[in-house]
């Protein structure tokens, strides 16, 4: 059995003491340890650190870590570093800062915490000990809050994230993270945990070693400047964010700027000013920096939200989180803490009562992304194209972190059905399975007593359970089968997909075979898509098919539970559990002949969205009906051609850019994908319309405008109009494809009449 690194060299969990971690929904502590070296190490040092909920260390002043990754208790996760090329000889100073968010408040929703902090850090230089223990000294950053709730502006929509800051300078210790700062005020640390004389009760966190690699964290400059207040500054501000001068604010005066990135991003702000005032004589000057997805309709008198050219600054006004910094005397550093999400920044420098000028010397930011190694690329004449590949990456990128994301600008939830879209977009990208392991492993670990999962994990308290999100963590574990064959990581799962599988069953109606109602804290969930709510059942009738509460079942759920149960049958003949994988088929078989004789109109044609909701019609219940087997050959064709190309005439609810994968897999399963195609890409036409550099959350709903379940063109170009999988470079031409595959050059044959290729030899 390994020893923890932590047991070696007796690290303890610490903390500051006299510590109310009720007091907010999220509070700072720093901590410091010097220690002195006669000379610097010839070999490797390794340190280990964790911290309950965020920290980022420093070592001699310079950042050398963030985490802990995102996880849960049982997998807490610690990082390690290298720390000897940082060593000097003389005195040395670790410094940690640390985001406790409080296990009493919500806080931000997607960061686990346990009832108590702590930081706790093992390393040792030779003889000498430097882990966290009693020599550790801290105190409470009483300068930096997390902003209340009631600045959010709700307009947006729910607050999730809890991540914005009200920082007072005045109040910061300047150099703290130095080994020249004198701590003898700081107090000396206590241990983090209850103390119990022969008990057996062990920490509540569960250290484990990083699974993923570090996010790197690259130094970039902002693009242009949109705007300013006294247009007579433009130039200058553009000096200032090429690093070529610096942008003096007068005394006695307020000043804006409006500052675009070329495309939507995440990144650490760095921005640096001087200000040599006299503080305690007047009021500090402050800046206020907005981060924004993109231009929109000004919301005036009620105006609920309308999004257009996302670049249009002369119509559209910027909308989104904010932070203010208070600039004490001298040179200024702000840096919020998390990354922010933005297209467009505003920074307003409030001068107004000050007697002296604020200079600001510097403005960048700290791209941050989970480091995929892309290795499939793509070389086009086609400008459609290229545009719909190098937007979706932006997107998938974007919604790649330490988990994978919703949307990294509101929620950076790791949603069940989003995350099976996103990790099938990364296998076509990449051979790398880190994120999607881990994933897997985090919905598993979320299990819940009836054999579901959470609808989005790590999530610190209970949330509404969508119970068809569970089926798509089920595809998520047939997708790495077929992609990578790892018998060992099925074996580790099967058991708790097939208990996704029995609760499906259990929900079966016996008078119709089909899926009936879920439980009373389950949202019957399917998709955001326009008229579909049912006002009276408050939240839980939102993006449910009426029919589902008018008839008991949603057909929808049932045809997804059988093209599941089709998935994993052939998880069970991988493993050679051929009885198991035969019962399933004779359940998705029992289900589709359900379908066929309780939802399918003959009048119509179509597929109704409950049994016998007559008049309900929605593409959804005919995509799965496809992809579930429920309809096929000519028929399917058909249906699909119906269903795409004549929707508006026989009423169809429209499916969402979320099912919009899926609408694309029926049409090629159907056969219609390249009569359809036209149809099928003009939402993300739409949206390349608009000036966006991202993929939208929905064309219903104008919250995010980075959504990672819409980035289905690269999966459509890599496997459907090229036919090349993962692991290919492609360079394409009119119509001679080059693939660089296994080492040797392929030529691929491309016909204007197909989407599949023709023919290939070496």
């Amino acid at each position: 059995m390994d020893q923890s690194p932590f047991a070696q060299t007796e690290s303890k969990w610490i903390w500051i003491p006299g510590f109310d971690d009720a007091a907010a929904k999220g509070q700072f502590v720093n901590l410091r340890k010097t220690f002195s070296l006669d000379e610097t190490p010839g070999a490797d040092v390794l340190l280990h650190v964790s911290a309950d909920t965020r920290y980022r260390l420093f070592l001699n002043g310079e950042s050398i870590s963030f985490g802990p990754p995102k996880s849960y208790l049982d997998s807490w996760y610690y990082d390690t570093i290298n720390i000897a090329p940082l060593l000097k000889a003389g005195v040395n100073v670790l410094a940690a800062r640390i985001l406790r968010f409080s296990h009493a408040h919500d806080g931000c929703l997607s960061m686990i915490r346990a009832p108590l902090p702590g930081f706790i850090l093992s390393c040792r230089i030779g003889d000498l000990n430097i882990s966290s223990d009693l020599s550790w000294r801290g105190l409470l950053d009483a300068a930096a809050t997390l902003a209340p709730d009631e600045n959010w502006d709700y307009r947006l929509g729910p607050q999730f994230l809890s991540l914005n800051e009200n920082v007072d300078g005045t109040r910061l210790q300047p150099g703290w993270h130095t080994a020249d700062f004198n701590d003898s005020d700081w107090k000396t640390t206590v241990l983090a945990l209850p103390q119990r004389k022969m008990s057996p009760m062990l920490d509540p966190w569960g250290l484990s070693p990083r699974n993923i690699p570090a996010l790197p964290e690259i130094q970039t400059r902002f693009d242009n400047i949109v705007r300013c207040s006294d247009s007579t500054m433009m130039e200058i501000w553009k000096q200032l964010i090429c690093g070529e001068s610096s942008v003096v604010v007068p005394a006695n005066t307020l000043h804006w700027v409006e500052i675009e990135a070329n495309v939507l991003t995440t990144g650490f702000l760095d921005m640096s000013f001087t200000f040599e005032g006299d503080n305690s004589d007047e009021k500090s000057p402050s800046a206020s920096i907005l981060c924004s997805e993109c231009y929109e309709t000004p919301m005036e008198g009620g105006q609920g939200r309308r999004k257009g050219d996302r670049t249009d600054f002369e119509n559209g006004q910027l909308y989104g989180i904010t932070d203010n910094y208070d600039l004490h005397r001298g040179d200024n550093h702000y840096s919020p803490f998390w990354f922010r999400t933005f297209r467009y920044i505003r920074l307003s420098i409030d001068a107004s009562l000050c007697s002296a000028p604020v200079k600001v010397t510097s403005l960048t930011y700290r791209s941050t992304h989970y480091p995929l190694d892309i290795q499939t690329k793509i070389e086009t004449s086609d400008v459609l194209v290229r545009k719909l590949w190098d937007i979706s990456i932006n997107t998938l990128r974007n919604c790649m972190h330490e988990t994978y994301e919703d949307c990294p600008f509101y929620e950076q939830h790791q949603f069940a059905m989003d995350t099976r879209s996103m990790i099938l977009f990364t296998y076509v990208l990449s051979t790398d399975d880190r994120l999607p392991r881990k994933a897997i492993q985090e919905f598993h670990a979320s299990r819940l007593g009836n054999g579901l999962i959470q609808t989005h994990y790590p999530c610190p308290g209970r949330s509404t359970i969508i119970p068809t999100f569970s089926l798509f963590w089920v595809l998520m574990i047939c997708d790495h089968m077929e992609f990578f064959g790892d018998e060992a990581l099925v074996r580790t799962y099967v058991a708790a997909a097939n208990d996704v599988l029995e609760y499906f069953h259990s929900r079966i109606n016996a008078e119709t075979g089909l899926v009936g109602m879920f439980g009373r804290d389950s949202w019957a969930f399917v998709d955001w898509a326009d008229g579909w709510a049912t006002p009276e059942r408050g939240f839980f009738g939102f993006a449910v098919p009426p029919a589902y509460y008018k008839t008991g079942s949603a057909t929808y759920h049932t045809l997804v539970y059988a093209h599941v149960l089709a998935k994993a049958s052939e998880l069970f003949v991988f493993l050679k559990r051929y009885d198991t994988a035969r019962e399933y088929l004779e359940r998705r078989d029992a289900l589709v002949q359900a379908v066929r004789k309780h939802c399918f109109d003959a009048q119509s044609g179509f597929f109704l969205d409950g049994p016998g909701a007559t008049g309900e019609l929605s593409q959804h219940s005919q995509i799965w009906a496809v992809l579930a087997g429920c309809v096929q050959g000519e028929d399917a064709k058909a249906l699909l051609r119906r269903t795409i190309q004549q929707r508006k005439e026989f009423g169809l609810v429209k499916a969402s850019l979320a099912q919009g994968f899926y609408l694309f897999r029926a049409a090629s399963l159907a056969g219609v994908y390249q009569e359809c195609w036209d149809t099928l890409l003009k939402p993300w036409e739409r949206m390349i319309a608009s000036n966006m550099t991202t993929w939208a959350e929905s064309e219903s709903m104008v919250r995010s405008d980075c959504h990672g379940w819409s980035a289905a063109p690269l999966w459509e170009i890599v496997t459907e109009i090229l036919g090349v999988k993962s692991r290919t470079v492609v360079v394409v031409g009119v119509a001679v494809l080059w693939c660089w595959t296994d080492g040797s050059y392929c030529k691929v044959l491309y016909s204007s009449q197909l989407h599949r290729p023709l023919c290939s030899g070496n």
